[in-house]
């Protein structure tokens, strides 16, 4: 499994011959190429990812299919913040997104919670997640497992970022689109490939850059917004109980969608000069795979997989 429900056998893995490149206006390997561009047109991260899209014969609808795509995000927290039992595997899991929930809908208005976001946020997390592990239906963005995080953090966007618009939104998934691509390109989002820091990493960084951008950050604040998420998720490891994506993974969600929020929060404070870039992070993360041993590459066998007595 290399990521986004893409397998390859043994033969396709090694194979070193080149995609066939697509011809774009603005064609990019890594994220100095995304700000080359943008400092000679001026264009963002996201508008350079649409003016691609035009030429890929999308341009009459991917606005709409951007909007399609998180409203199935809404539609799935929304679900998962409905529904109630125990989640299917044996390891008796009770899914917790509902009972969250109704205690932030029935916090009493007197009661002052400065980090009654924070909640709001991981409730959104779980509620995907835990759609997820009982079959329903996601976005892979960029992985199931690492599917509640870049939903999470733009229903945070919609709901409680000033000046929240359809506009943004898709804002917001074209960045975090670029984003994705250059760890797929340069890296890996697959879990069995690098552990869960292509991820959970990968979508903490997606969705930092992206909440950094309908924030109204530039480029370069963006770009650290997006090395900020990856640079501390290096070296997570995938060890699932059972090999099921549920524990530590629905828990894990929540915590990369807080963290993406952190690392935007943090960029906006700057002014996008930083000392490790994100194409530095990205090989990093690369190189921290490859040294990673099996055992923590989603073979649940090592880790909490084997640490956590099933009984």
């Amino acid at each position: 499994s290399v990521g986004g429900g893409f397998v390859l056998n043994e033969q396709e893995a090694d194979q070193t011959t080149p995609a066939t490149e697509i011809q774009v206006p603005f064609p990019f390997n890594n994220a100095q190429d995304l700000l080359d561009a943008g400092d000679r047109t001026g264009l963002s991260i996201s508008e350079i990812v649409l003016e691609n899209e035009k030429h890929l014969g999308r341009s009459e609808n991917i606005r709409q299919a951007l909007l399609h795509i998180w409203q199935v995000m809404e539609s799935c927290i929304n679900r998962g913040c409905e529904q109630t039992g125990v989640l299917p595997g044996g390891l008796n899991v009770k899914r917790r997104a509902n009972q969250l929930h109704q205690e932030l809908l029935n916090r009493s208005a007197g009661q002052q919670d400065h980090l009654e976001v924070m909640d709001w946020v991981s409730v959104f997390a779980i509620a995907v997640n835990e759609e997820n592990a009982v079959g329903g239906r996601v976005v892979t963005a960029p992985t199931n497992g690492a599917a509640g995080v870049i939903p999470a953090v733009l229903a945070y966007y919609d709901r409680f970022v000033p000046g929240s618009s359809e506009a943004g939104i898709v804002t917001f998934l074209a960045t975090a689109a670029a984003i994705g691509m250059l760890y797929k390109k340069n890296a890996s989002i697959s879990a069995a490939e690098v552990g869960c820091q292509g991820e959970i990493g990968v979508a903490c960084s997606m969705a930092a850059g992206a909440l950094c951008a309908v924030m109204g950050g530039n480029n370069r604040q963006i770009e650290n917004a997006a090395e900020i998420g990856m640079e501390h998720n290096l070296g997570l490891t995938c060890d699932p109980i059972a090999g099921l994506v549920q524990v530590p993974c629905i828990e894990r969600n929540t915590m990369g969608a807080v963290k993406a929020i952190n690392a935007a929060r943090l960029a906006m404070k700057g002014d996008g000069q930083h000392r490790v870039s994100l194409d530095d992070v990205i090989e990093t993360m690369r190189q921290t795979g490859l040294d990673m041993q099996d055992k923590y590459k989603e073979t649940a066998t090592g880790g909490l997989a084997v640490n956590v007595v099933l009984c």
